[in-house]
């Protein structure tokens, strides 16, 4: 089966290696094996694991290196587990390759009922991990996208690499050029991700305004493959923007009526205003925002306006 699990196998004992590959390739994984730890790091530069199995005392790069250089060149396979395999059932020799990060440890002789239950748990946590990363990254797509706060992602040497919708309105000011000011902060802040420094500054963009860049340095992250960058945060009073219909209903139960009238009136919008834009009598509007006081907690109309613009996310397109 094609889409059956990859299981890289390195084992300088080629008979071992040999009865390994036969009982996993009979459990229905794939199987590539490696006899040595140049042969396994030389693979991964052409093919995808889903495991690796890899034995520790081996002549030239040892399974100790082998993990090392794993962690280090390739940080895209940082979900991948690792087992180590050896002869050594010393505790001390497992505390060390637990402590190289090794996900787990097997003894030789193998014992396959142990070796096949170990894989199957591995690979099912890696998946499981895989798929709770996918739901972050949804959830950290949709904030970038909606945050009335600026997001902006910098390569360590300054080149820009994405800015959400609301740095965008910030950056694109005819009037000002912002991109300019922020251009030696973020080299400076850029040279310590790169050390693998996290630090942060902020910075007043206008003499003005309120206007404020808050810069991150972001040193590389080898367990997400995440590279180093700089991330910045711009924030103007200006553009502030209450809670969507959607949002308010979502958080506090509101009608869609009632969340209507909140929207507007953290908009600016007086009582009488909302009621002529929605065509009706102002009874009504004071009755929805009765309603909504009490389903937020809130007592006066300054305090549902604060509620309906405490969080910083825009209207998605």
């Amino acid at each position: 089966m094609t889409d059956a699990p990859l299981i890289l196998c390195c084992e300088d004992e080629p008979q071992l290696l040999c009865d390994i590959t036969d009982e996993l390739q009979a459990a229905g994984y794939r199987v590539a094996g490696a006899s040595n730890g140049v042969e396994l790091l030389e693979q991964l530069e052409s093919c995808t694991p889903d495991l690796l199995l890899c034995d520790i005392m081996m002549p030239g790069i040892d399974g100790y290196g082998v993990l090392a250089r794993l962690r280090r060149d390739h940080p895209h396979l940082a979900h991948v587990p690792l087992v180590f395999l050896s002869a050594l059932s010393m505790t001390e020799a497992v505390i060390r390759g637990k402590r190289a990060g090794a996900d787990d440890y097997l003894t030789k002789p193998i014992n396959y009922d142990l070796l096949l239950s170990t894989i199957e748990a591995r690979l099912r946590q890696s998946t499981q991990a895989r798929a709770n990363m996918l739901c972050v990254t949804g959830i950290g797509q949709h904030l970038f996208n909606t945050l009335s706060v600026g997001v902006v992602a910098f390569k360590p040497d300054g080149t820009l690499i994405k800015a959400n919708p609301s740095a965008d309105q910030l950056l694109s000011d005819p009037d000002k050029d912002l991109c300019r000011t922020l251009v030696e902060p973020v080299r400076r802040l850029g040279a310590r991700a790169r050390a693998g420094v996290d630090e942060s500054l902020s910075l007043l963009l206008e003499d003005t305004t309120e206007r404020l860049a808050q810069i991150h340095s972001c040193p590389a992250c080898p367990q997400t493959g995440t590279p180093a960058m700089v991330i910045v945060f711009l924030t103007d009073p200006a553009s502030r923007v209450p809670l969507s219909a959607a949002a308010l209903d979502a958080m506090f139960g509101l009608t869609p009526t009632e969340a209507r009238v909140v929207h507007h009136l953290a908009l600016g919008a007086r009582p009488e205003d909302i009621a002529r834009k929605m065509r009706v009598a102002t009874t009504t509007i004071a009755f929805h925002l009765r309603n909504a006081f009490a389903k937020t907690g809130t007592h006066r109309q300054a305090e549902l306006v604060a509620l309906a613009l405490s969080l910083p996310v825009r209207e998605s397109n």
